[in-house]
Order: C-alpha cells, then sequence, then structure tokens
C-alpha cells in the first residue's frame, strides 16, 4: 500500500534555511555519485499545475549542470513511434556517475500510448491529434481498463525496465505529486504571476475520473528497489521543495551506500570467483543442442546456384511486403569465428532494398560503452516501421565472450538471460520480427578456415590473435553457447542452429528459414 510521505517539521524551524541546507547536501551527494560511477533516475510525475515546474527546478539549482541531464517527456517523435515503447527511455539513461531527470516519464506517456490507444474500447481520443495528456485522460474511465491484458503487458515492461536498471546499480528515485481539491485554487490564486501554463482541465474532474487505473498503476509498479513516493502539493512552495529534497536525498544516500558495499564485496571476492571459476568449470548445459546439428549436410554448386536465384528473389518479394505492411524485422547472427558470418549477410543483404535494411557490425564495447548499462549500445540500431536491421554479433556477447573471458562477474551474466529474453519479449510485442542464427561449425572446420586465411594475402586481415586465443577456449565457449540457447530461446524469438561446415548449405537454409517467417508473420 502507498501512502503520502511526510516530513516532521519543528514549528520554530526556518523552512528557507532547512532547503539551503538540503541543496547544499545534494550537491555533496551528486559529486559523491559521480566518484563512485553510481548512475541515477529521478522520476517526477504527477497532476501537473505550474507549481510543480518551479518545485522540479528548484530540485536542479543545487546540482552541477555537468553532471545531470533534463528530459520533458512530451508526444513522442515521428522517428520514436515506430520503435518499441520503452527503447527511447533507454536511450536516455545516463551513464556511470550521471544523473537523468525525467520530467514525466515511461508512466504518464505509457498510459496514454500504450494503453489508451484503443479509442474504441476505451473511448478515449485519437492519438493521432495533438491532445495533451489531460485532455486525454479526462475522458471516463472504465473499470476494466485496468485488468486488460495491454494493461498487464505495460507493467511488466516498466517493471522489466526498472529491475535491469536497478540490478546492475542504477539508483532510481520515483516521485509523484498531487495536490489536494481544497488547496488548488489557493494555489493557482498565489501563483498566477509564475510564468508557467496553468492547465485549467487538471483539477478534481481527473481526480473523479481516472484516480483507480493511476493508483492500480502506482501500486503495480511500486517495487522495493524502485518505490513510489507520494507528495500532496499544498500552498507552500518553499515545505513542498523541502520535502521532495529530503526524499532525494534519502534515496541517494541509500544509493551510494549500496554502491559502495557492492564495489566492496567486489574487490573482496574477485580472486575467490576467478579461482572458484578455474577449479569448478562453467555449468553443465541443460542440453546439448548443438549436438543435434548434423554438420555433414551439404549443397553442390550447381544446386546452390539456383537456389540462391530463387530464395534471393523470393526474400526481394517478401522483405518488400514487410515494408508494405509497415513490419520491422531484427535478424541476429552469431557464431564461431570463421563459421561464415559475413558471407551469408552478404547473401541476404544482396536481394533487399537498401533504404530498407541497415547492417549493424557489433565490436568489443567502447570505453563510452562501458560506462553505460550494457544493452544500451544496441538500442540505436533497432529498425522502423517496415526495416530490417542486421546485427552482425549482438547483445549475446553478454553471455559469451563476456562470461568465458570473465570481463563480467558470473551473478551479472547469469541474470542476463532473463534481461535479453524480457528486451526481445518487448521486441515481439511490439511488432517486431526476431529471427536468431547460431552458426555451427566443428573445431576441425575452424582450424581449416584459419590456416587459409592465414595463407591468403587477401584474408588475412580476417584472422586475429584473438581468434587463435579464443579457439583455446573452445570448450567454454562450447558450453556457454548451449546454455544460452537454453535459456533465451523463446517461441516468439527461437534460435536456428545453422550447420555451417559447408557453406553453400548455410547460406540457402537462412535464406529459407528468413522467407518462410516473413510469409508466417505476414498471414497473422
Amino acid at each position: 500500500m502507498i501512502s503520502e510521505n511526510l516530513l516532521e517539521i519543528p514549528a520554530d524551524q526556518n523552512i528557507k534555511k532547512m532547503v539551503k541546507k538540503c541543496s547544499d547536501e545534494l550537491g555533496i551527494l551528486q559529486r559523491e555519485a559521480y566518484q563512485l560511477g553510481l548512475p541515477v533516475i529521478i522520476v517526477f510525475e504527477g497532476w501537473y499545475d505550474g507549481f510543480i515546474g518551479e518545485i522540479i527546478n528548484r530540485q536542479l539549482l543545487p546540482l552541477d549542470s555537468r553532471g545531470f541531464d533534463f528530459y520533458y517527456t512530451n508526444t513522442p517523435t515521428s522517428e520514436e513511434r515506430e520503435k518499441p515503447f520503452i527503447a527511447r527511455f533507454y536511450q536516455k539513461i545516463p551513464p556511470k556517475g550521471k544523473m537523468a531527470v525525467f520530467d514525466r516519464s515511461w508512466y504518464m506517456r505509457g498510459l496514454i500510448e500504450y494503453l489508451l490507444s484503443d479509442s474504441e474500447k476505451f473511448k478515449c481520443c485519437s492519438l493521432s491529434k495533438k491532445m495533451d495528456m489531460e485532455e486525454i485522460l479526462t475522458e471516463p474511465a472504465q473499470e476494466n481498463v485496468i485488468y486488460t491484458d495491454k494493461f498487464t503487458a505495460l507493467m511488466k515492461t516498466i517493471n522489466n525496465f526498472e529491475k535491469t536498471l536497478t540490478d546492475d546499480g542504477t539508483c532510481i528515485i520515483k516521485i509523484y505529486f498531487g495536490a489536494r481539491k481544497e488547496k488548488r485554487l489557493e494555489s493557482r490564486k498565489r501563483l498566477k504571476n509564475l510564468p508557467y501554463n496553468i492547465d485549467t482541465r487538471s483539477t478534481e474532474n481527473i481526480y473523479k475520473k481516472d484516480i483507480t487505473i493511476l493508483k492500480e498503476m502506482l501500486e503495480q509498479t511500486n517495487t522495493e528497489n524502485a518505490p513510489w513516493f507520494l507528495y500532496f502539493i499544498d500552498t507552500e512552495i518553499d515545505l513542498a521543495v523541502l520535502h521532495t529534497m529530503k526524499i532525494i536525498i534519502d534515496r541517494l544516500k541509500l544509493g551510494i551506500f549500496n554502491a559502495k558495499a557492492k564495489q566492496a564485496a567486489a574487490d573482496s571476492d574477485e580472486k575467490i570467483q576467478n579461482k572458484d571459476v578455474q577449479n569448478k568449470g562453467l555449468p553443465a548445459p541443460i542440453f546439448d543442442h548443438l549436438k543435434t546439428a548434423d554438420l555433414t549436410k551439404s549443397c553442390s554448386k550447381k544446386k546452390y546456384e539456383e537456389e540462391l536465384n530463387i530464395y534471393q528473389k523470393k526474400l526481394a518479394f517478401a522483405h518488400h511486403s514487410l515494408y508494405l505492411n509497415k513490419i520491422p524485422m531484427v535478424l541476429v547472427f552469431e557464431g564461431w569465428d570463421a563459421a561464415g558470418k559475413g558471407g551469408c549477410i552478404k547473401r541476404v543483404v544482396q536481394s533487399m532494398n537498401p533504404r530498407h535494411y541497415h547492417v549493424n557490425p557489433i565490436g568489443a564495447p567502447t570505453d563510452v560503452d562501458k560506462k553505460y548499462h550494457y544493452m544500451w549500445r544496441f538500442l540505436g540500431g533497432l529498425p522502423s516501421c517496415g526495416t530490417t536491421a542486421v546485427y552482425d554479433r549482438s547483445w549475446y556477447g553478454r553471455v559469451m565472450v563476456e562470461r568465458v573471458e570473465q570481463f563480467t562477474p558470473e551473478n551479472d551474466w547469469r541474470r542476463s538471460y532473463q534481461e535479453i529474453s524480457d528486451f526481445e519479449k518487448e521486441l515481439t510485442n511490439s511488432g517486431i520480427i526476431v529471427i536468431k542464427f547460431w552458426l555451427h561449425i566443428s573445431k576441425e572446420k575452424q582450424y581449416e578456415r584459419f590456416t587459409a586465411r592465414s595463407i591468403n594475402p587477401l584474408k588475412q586481415w580476417k584472422l586475429t590473435d584473438e581468434d587463435w586465443r579464443n579457439r583455446e577456449k573452445w570448450d567454454q565457449y562450447y558450453e556457454a553457447v548451449n546454455e544460452m540457447i537454453d535459456k533465451t530461446d523463446t517461441k516468439e524469438a527461437p534460435w536456428v542452429i545453422v550447420e555451417a561446415d559447408d557453406k553453400y548449405y548455410a547460406r540457402i537454409k537462412i535464406l529459407k528459414t528468413i522467407v518462410k517467417r516473413i510469409k508466417e508473420e505476414i498471414k497473422k
């Protein structure tokens, strides 16, 4: 149950002096969070009148402007509308040591875009028109809205998003502003000379009509690591600023304490953990998926050329149908070094319109990438409506390279299985077709191709010392791949294991798979 957060203030205390003291403390905590590399998200939501803008602004004034980004979340742009709902917020998460302040966020935008878009069922205004949030939410609320599949999916999306961030160490502070009915007229009279737009629609009628669904939203997203803090604003702005600052300060202190504890534990356990991994080896997979692949499968050159011509033409028409139907698609290519990913991608995109696809070659994360959550760097490449995004390696590096090379603590990469599945679920829920390929070759075939590359002047650039080092850890990667497939193979985004000892066979199988999947999705 969520209740209002009240601050006990002695009658003889000077509110302005208390605000000044809290302002100084807030600045100190920001610098401490920066030194610890603690990312912080502050969310302000609520029924908006002009005074809320002033309250938020006074929270920002004590902060170093170089250490935070402020986002006012309004109607999405045309480009943002074509991406998954949560993606545009994911791209605004702060790097390590910085803050992101949201004046409105995924909560109110979610209710409008994700839940209230069905105008017939919910009798809300069409989102194609330029309408304010209050205008839409003042429509009569239906009691069954909060129990619909859409609402359940929205709450799960938000909770998964916030859990992914808090599990990674982000401190999330969520404050919901309310204003008591009996104080609204006084507030407006007192603040009528301030330069804020006061929307006369967002008053008592909203409380009567939509408070049920809002209360349900707050309750379902009031989690242990990202709880809601309610504050009902009176006419005293200084008092409201003080209360809000105290909430932020208390949560920042807790976030800093947890960050220090986590850092100390990581430092003390690092040697023990590395030793344990070396001694016990990696966990055995539930099922050896790679063993089911028949690597003797092959295709003659003549048959390959005939089928390549046939299925590239089919793919050209199928891909055009995606464009006409505004259906986006994500193709993920993973596999062993020298398995032929580049050649397969080349044959796939040969038959596509270059206006409607882009290839994302994924390498090692840069220093900038490492400051953010590991999923952040992949979001910019997601496809818009009717286009295709091809990932040459992807977010699965988290549970393969980072796991085997011990770049990431075990608890973190193990947690990533569920985070990746939730992410792909969000993609498919948004209407994106997700097809994932693992190109599998034998250890002997890899050695043969490595050797051929080493003596071919035109292909020597493809072979690096790192490739040879990775080969020495074949068994560890083998187990990691099997566990990855086992734990991220879902109905909506299944893995396709491609027998790639014969490159001709692998290319045709991939083309056939994509064409078949597009036809199935178009029928839906």
